[in-house]
C-alpha cells in the first residue's frame, strides 16, 4: 500500500514581500525600533507601510553534491541532488533516533529510491499503480516494496521553484516519517499516520536548522517557505478528518511540523486517535461552498462583510475574556476602526500616522488600516479570515498594553498578541448552538490565519523577531491552549 501520497490544492500559497517604507517612530506590530525604550501605553502600535503586496520565486539554490545513492529513472538535477541529500541525512539522524524512541536498532530503506515522470511504466513503478496519473504530482513510500518515489518532472521541481529546495528536503522527510512508522508498526487513523509525518518531519527539520546537517543550512527565510509549501499541500477545505485519504488541513499539517520542530521526535512518537485532534470540519451551507467559505471584503451593511463582522466580534470576546486575564478588572473596550487611503492616514494623538499599514491606536481606541493596497491584498491572497486574523492581532497588542504597560520585549510582546488572535478564532469555531459573536468559521479558515501569519512579515521583521513561523506557533497555542496559555508564550 502506498502511504504519504500529497493532495495539494489550487490556491498556491505565496511568501510575500512587503516593501517596507521607512520608519522614523514608533513601533511595528508590537515590536519597538531597535535601541529605543519600551513603548509607553500612548504609543501606536502597529505594522509598517508597505507597497502593494507581490509574490516572488523563490531565490536561487545551488545543490550540495548529492550523497551516493541511486535514484531508478532520476534525472540526475538540482532537484534530485536535494532528494539524495535528505535521504543520506534522515538515515544517519533516524539510526540515532529511532533507538531512542522503540528501543531497537533502525532498518535502513532496502527497496530503494524511485522517479518517476510521464513517461516511466506503471508496472515497474513501486506499489504498481494501473495508472500513472497516480503518482505523478505526488510523492510516496511504498510500504510493500520498502521504497520511496517522487515525481521527479512536475512535482518536486514546481516545490523548489515556488517555495525553494529545502521544501523538497521537507517532503522527502515525510516521506521518511512513514519509512519510520512501517518499521514500528505504527498503528492510527490515517489523519493522524499522516500528522505524524509531519511531525517527524519537523524533528528533522530542527535538526538542520540548528546545524546538524551537512548538506543543508537554514534560515529563517527558507523555514517559512518551506512551511508555506507544507500549507499548499494541505487537504481542500471541507474535507473531513475521517476521510480515509486525509492529510489534515494546513492549520493542522503546519501545527504538526511545529511539534516537531519545537518538542523534538519523541513528541511525535506519542501521536495517536485524538491527539492532535484535527481542525476539519465540512461546509454546513451550499451557499458557504459556491463562496469557498469567504465574505465579501466590504459591503452594504454589518451582516454582509468581514470588516464589519470582525469587529463586533471582537469587542464581544475581549469584554468576556480580559477580566479572567487582568484579574478581574474590565475590558477598555475599542471606540471603532479607521480605513485609511495612504495618502490621507489618521491622527492618533498628537500625530499623523504615517508609517504603519495596520496599527493600534492606544490612546484614541481605535484599530487603523491601510484599506486601498494593504488588507485587500491580504483578503485577494489568502482570504476572509485572513484579514480578521490580522485585526485580531491589533487587538492582542491593545490587550497587552493594559495588562502590563511596558513590560515585555518587542518579539514576545509581538508573539503574544499572535497567540491572542488565536484563542479568539477558537471561540469563533463551530458549535451546536448560535454563537454569540456573530462570525463562525468556515473550513480553510485556519489555514488562511496561519498563510497571512506566515507572510505579513518584513524581512526586518524576521531579522528582529524571527520567522513567521513562529508566529503560526503562537497562534496555535492560543487555539489549542486558550488564552490565559499566551500570557506564558516565549520566542524560541
Amino acid at each position: 500500500m502506498a502511504r504519504g501520497r500529497w493532495n495539494p490544492v489550487v490556491r498556491l500559497v505565496a511568501i510575500l514581500v512587503l516593501a517596507a517604507v521607512a520608519a522614523s517612530c514608533g513601533v511595528t506590530a508590537g515590536q519597538r525600533a531597535r535601541g529605543e525604550q519600551p513603548p509607553a501605553a500612548d504609543e501606536v502600535l502597529g505594522r509598517e507601510l508597505v507597497q502593494p503586496t507581490t509574490t516572488t520565486e523563490a531565490p536561487p539554490t545551488t545543490a550540495a553534491a548529492a550523497a551516493e545513492l541511486e535514484v531508478r529513472g532520476g534525472d540526475g538535477g538540482d532537484v534530485e541532488r536535494t532528494a539524495v541529500n535528505a535521504v543520506a541525512d534522515l538515515e544517519a539522524w533516524w539510526d540515532e533516533q529511532y533507538r531512542e524512541l522503540y528501543g531497537f536498532g533502525y532498518r535502513p530503506l532496502s527497496g530503494g529510491l524511485w522517479a518517476v515522470d510521464e513517461t516511466s511504466d506503471p508496472a515497474e513503478v513501486p506499489c504498481a499503480p494501473a495508472d500513472l496519473e497516480e503518482v505523478l504530482d505526488n510523492a510516496y513510500y511504498c510500504d510493500v516494496d520498502d521504497a520511496v518515489v517522487w515525481d521527479e518532472q512536475r512535482f518536486l521541481p514546481g516545490l523548489a521553484e515556488r517555495y525553494g529546495q529545502f521544501t523538497v528536503a521537507v517532503v522527502i522527510a515525510h516521506e521518511w516519517g512513514h519509512v519510520v512508522q512501517e518499521r514500528a508498526r505504527y498503528d492510527a487513523p490515517p489523519v493522524i499516520a499522516e500528522l505524524q509525518a509531519d511531525c517527524f518531519a519537523g524533528a528533522w527539520a530542527a535538526h538542520a536548522a540548528a546545524g546538524g546537517s551537512d548538506a543543508f543550512s537554514i534560515d529563517a527565510d527558507q523555514l517559512d517557505r518551506a512551511v508555506a509549501g507544507i500549507l499548499s499541500l494541505r487537504d481542500a477545505p471541507g474535507s473531513v478528518a475521517d476521510d480515509p485519504t486525509a492529510h489534515g488541513s494546513g492549520f493542522d499539517r503546519v501545527s504538526a511540523f511545529g511539534d516537531g520542530f519545537s518538542q523534538g521526535a519523541a513528541r511525535c512518537a506519542e501521536y495517536a486517535s485524538g491527539d492532535p485532534r484535527p481542525y476539519q470540519f465540512p461546509f454546513l451551507r451550499d451557499a458557504d461552498l459556491a463562496a469557498s467559505g469567504d465574505l465579501p471584503l466590504t459591503g452594504p451593511g454589518a451582516a454582509d462583510d468581514i470588516v464589519d463582522l470582525t469587529f463586533p466580534a471582537l469587542d464581544t470576546w475581549w469584554a468576556e475574556t480580559y477580566p479572567t486575564l487582568s484579574g478581574g478588572d474590565a475590558w477598555d473596550p475599542m471606540e471603532g476602526h479607521v480605513a485609511f487611503r495612504p495618502d490621507n492616514p489618521p491622527r492618533c494623538g498628537d500625530a499623523v500616522v504615517t508609517e504603519y499599514s495596520l496599527f493600534v491606536c492606544v490612546p484614541d481606541r481605535f484599530v487603523g488600516y491601510e484599506a486601498v493596497d494593504t488588507i485587500p491584498a491580504a483578503y485577494d491572497r489568502d482570504g476572509d479570515f485572513a484579514v480578521s486574523t490580522l485585526f485580531a492581532t491589533q487587538y492582542g497588542l491593545d490587550a497587552l498594553v493594559q495588562l502590563q504597560g511596558s513590560e515585555g520585549d518587542a518579539a514576545t510582546t509581538s508573539l503574544r498578541a499572535d497567540c491572542l488572535a488565536g484563542a479568539w478564532a477558537a471561540a469563533m469555531l463551530p458549535t451546536d448552538g448560535e454563537s454569540p459573536y456573530g462570525l463562525v468559521l468556515s473550513p480553510g479558515d485556519l489555514d488562511e490565519a496561519v498563510a497571512v501569519l506566515l507572510s505579513f512579515r518584513t524581512a526586518e521583521d524576521r531579522a528582529a523577531l524571527g520567522p513567521g513561523f513562529e508566529r503560526v506557533q503562537a497562534f496555535r497555542v492560543g487555539v489549542v491552549d486558550g488564552a490565559e496559555a499566551c500570557l506564558a508564550v516565549e520566542p524560541g
